[in-house]
């Protein structure tokens, strides 16, 4: 009877469970995202002043082409020429080929 009182007692075990099924996502690669992350820094300091502040606004801050005019005292129609401009560029930025083709995930 004591016996069967202490083995009710004792602390179950919550370590991992063992399934069948492997995990979709890939390994958390910290070291990766870091270097991607000063890859597109470097790539955002060598663009103008006003396309840097279109892609931050639009793709950052997620405004509209509309909000981001208005935040910037311009038209629509410059805030879409800036965005064309800067999206070109940083295409062909040399550290962002990997993090443009989905070699990095975040």
């Amino acid at each position: 009877m004591v016996n069967t009182f202490l083995r009710w007692r004792q602390r179950r075990w919550n370590g991992e469970i063992a399934t069948g099924r492997l995990p979709d996502h890939a390994a958390y690669d910290v070291f990766a995202q870091v270097d991607a992350r000063q890859a597109l820094i470097a790539a955002l300091d060598r663009l103008p002043a006003r396309q840097r502040a279109v892609v931050v606004l639009r793709y950052f801050a997620d405004q509209t082409e509309e909000q981001t005019a208005a935040a910037m005292g311009c038209s629509v129609g410059t805030v879409k020429s800036h965005a064309a401009k800067a999206l070109a560029r940083l295409r062909d930025a040399p550290g962002l080929t990997e993090l443009i083709t989905g070699g990095v995930t975040s």
